[in-house]
């Protein structure tokens, strides 16, 4: 199943990105990001399902909480970093 991870710079940013996508009816889960997304070796990302990422950022974007990057998954647990 393909999801996308988008990026927060925080754990708390993380949850409230969380907690607007939940308040929209978009099943949200605040995880720890993959080692190899993170630059400074320790970060949180949110994870939503490939139907619901543009109602997402739309959502984000309202709020004002636009994710730092966006990746979606591959094989084998590889991401790619999507362009916005």
């Amino acid at each position: 199943m393909i999801h996308y991870l988008m990026m927060c710079r925080s754990l708390t940013y993380a949850q409230r990105t969380a907690r607007v996508l939940e308040k929209a009816g978009i099943a949200a889960i605040v995880t720890k990001a993959p080692q190899e997304l993170t630059t400074d070796g320790c970060g949180y990302c949110v994870k939503v399902s490939e139907k619901r990422l543009a109602d997402a950022l739309i959502n984000l974007n309202k709020a004002n909480l636009p994710p730092v990057k966006v990746f979606v998954s591959g094989t084998k647990d590889r991401y790619s970093e999507v362009q916005l």
